[in-house]
């Protein structure tokens, strides 16, 4: 899995190329202490922060709060989902929110959370026009660093994607807290980050622009390929032990690796390289969501699907079965499900599983920036033959459980 081919077959190119990530990446165990500094190195004197009442908790119980009383900056708190849609990253809330800062006369938005949270902060800021600070206190997701918001109705259904012309200003990140969170966000994260596998290469061979939309949306640079490898290696490598770390609640090199990982160098290779396949197939699955037979299942998390996403693209794509088998092996090894009976769909029919990789390739889903010509019957097929390794090889590696 570590072989890749050769940058000149993919990425050397005369195209207009974007590149974009935070402007600061600030990450270790108390980073969140530095909050008070760093306002006042850019001049900030009332921020708006942004969070839901369990992470408002642990921001204020790891210091946030002191370290702007400290330095004399005022603030104002606003809990996350106080509009009629609860918490939800909807049109409704990023207006209640805008409304409380516009109020207030705030000069920045910091967003502290996961991905709801942060990608209604990215909305209010860039609708303001304030200095956007995010605090991720799980690393579930690329969402913190990207200039990206996934926006839903007051009925959590998706609705758009949200381009801006910038990323956030800051992302600072407490290993401290992330840490302490629930392994399962981890894991999530990792399965997200390693969509970029096949997704990177894929859509720059393919020519493809890049996610950066806005101002320009060009092509993507060298840098997209170079974090991707990077990327997979640390995750590859450490993730089993980052895990163990955050099972002991103890912040270790390894996990501070992972961590980078997911919210930085996957940002980097997804957002300047490209989404391909894996996403797409994320996408269609969440059709199931609107079927009556779901409606009261546990639903997989964004990274879960998207992981069997790019085993899926694995297939599409040719890979011998030998190295399919083999990121399988280290998925389950983390936790990852690696078949539909594991993604909760044991019972999912033929006709349900057709009508998944019908929307995986509606017009507009990035999965047409393969190579080649992608059918809804080519996913199909390709679905059923990584459920059907899977099924095997979930028989010979025991999937990672977790105390808490």
């Amino acid at each position: 899995m570590y072989q890749t081919v050769s940058l000149n077959i993919y990425a050397l190119s005369t195209e207009i190329k974007t590149f974009g990530t935070a402007n600061r990446y600030i990450q270790g165990p108390g980073a969140i202490k530095l909050i008070g500094e760093i306002a006042e190195s850019y001049a900030i004197k009332r921020p708006l922060i942004l969070a839901g009442s369990n992470a408002m908790s642990v921001i204020e119980k790891h210091g946030l709060f002191y370290s702007l009383t400290q330095k004399g900056i005022d603030y104002i708190k606003e809990l996350f989902g106080r509009s009629p849609c609860g918490p939800e990253a909807c049109d409704e809330e990023i207006q209640l929110v805008s409304e409380v800062a516009e109020s207030n006369e705030v000069d920045a938005i910091i967003g502290a959370g996961g991905g709801k949270v942060i990608d209604t902060a990215k909305a209010v800021a860039n609708k303001l026009n304030k200095f956007l600070i995010i605090i991720p206190t799980i690393a579930s997701s690329n969402a913190p660093t990207s200039a990206i918001s996934i926006i839903y109705t007051c009925n959590h259904v998706f609705k758009e994607r949200r381009f801006y012309p910038r990323n956030p200003d800051i992302v600072l990140v407490d290993t401290e807290i992330i840490a302490k969170s629930p392994p399962r966000f981890l894991v999530c994260g990792i399965g997200d980050a390693l969509g970029n596998f096949t997704e990177t290469p894929s859509s720059i061979r393919s020519g493809a622009k890049n996610r950066l939309v806005k101002p320009i949306h060009g092509h993507p640079p060298l840098t997209a390929l170079i974090a991707q490898r990077s990327m997979t290696e640390i995750l590859l490598t450490y993730s089993e032990t980052a895990l163990d770390s955050i099972e002991a609640g103890a912040v270790t090199p390894a996990l501070e690796a992972v961590i980078e990982a997911i919210l930085l160098l996957s940002q980097i290779a997804f957002e300047t390289g490209g989404l391909s396949a894996a996403h797409s197939i994320h996408n269609g699955f969440t059709i199931l969501e609107e079927n009556p037979r779901y409606k009261n299942r546990s639903f997989p998390c964004h990274g879960e699907l998207v992981f069997f996403g790019m085993l899926t693209e694995m297939i599409m794509d040719g890979y011998p079965r030998t190295e399919v088998a083999r990121v399988m092996e280290f998925g389950h090894r983390i936790g990852l499900p690696i078949n539909l009976e594991e993604l909760g769909f044991r019972d999912i029919t033929e006709e349900e599983l057709l009508e998944v990789a019908r929307a995986a390739t509606k017009p507009g889903e990035p999965i047409h920036n393969k190579p080649f010509r992608v059918t809804p019957e080519i996913v199909l097929n390709s679905l059923k033959t990584v459920n059907e390794i899977g099924l095997k090889i979930s028989e010979e590696i025991p999937r990672r459980r977790f105390r808490r």
